[in-house]
């Protein structure tokens, strides 16, 4: 669903919140006799399964609208000859293929958060056993941040969380103890 047709459909869901609890408000406050007349028609068996089919398919099309507003977002950075949008899509891709060229890594899942012009990055990686968490992850931390910088422009990063959710696999072994990067 495109984002015009889900602003379509919000604005039809918002009236028709509106209309049913304005009537509401207006026969049980203002006019008596309308209420009275909204409460015998809502008595009726099929007046209120209508009304109730419109207030849930009123909410169902208000999240229906909602959806993917969020996948579509856009973080700001300023440069030096303005302003720059880079998808959040596209920043979450760019850092997981980052954090991928390790060899350690198996599986890796990103979350980004803008928070004081700054941008926050949260790493949920899944490593090879045998290699040290400690080294590895500043090394990671480094290179997203280096990869960021050059390949995006995106100098304002503030802090890069990794949280290793799986060690997997058995030690490999190398010369050197530590194979991170291919």
């Amino acid at each position: 669903m495109n984002r015009r047709s889900g602003a379509f459909w919000d604005v039809i869901s918002t009236l028709l919140l509106l209309v049913i609890g304005g009537a509401l408000l207006y026969g049980n406050l203002i006019d008596r006799s309308f209420g009275d007349q909204i409460l015998f028609y809502l008595q009726a068996p099929l007046t209120s399964a209508f009304v109730g089919a419109l207030m849930v398919l009123s909410v169902l099309l208000r999240w229906i609208g909602g959806l993917g507003s969020k996948a579509d977002g856009f973080i700001n950075f300023e440069s030096d000859g303005g302003s720059v949008g880079i998808s959040v899509r596209a920043i979450r891709d760019f850092v997981e293929r980052t954090a991928k060229e390790f060899s350690a890594v198996k599986n890796v899942d990103s979350t980004l958060l803008s928070r004081q012009k700054k941008l926050e990055i949260t790493l949920r990686v899944k490593v090879q056993a045998g290699n040290p968490i400690p080294e590895f992850s500043q090394v990671m931390q480094q290179r997203i941040r280096e990869s960021m910088s050059d390949s995006l422009g995106i100098d304002q990063i503030g802090r890069i969380t990794i949280h290793i959710s799986e060690i997997v696999g058995d030690a490999v072994q190398s010369d050197d103890h530590v194979a991170l990067l291919d």
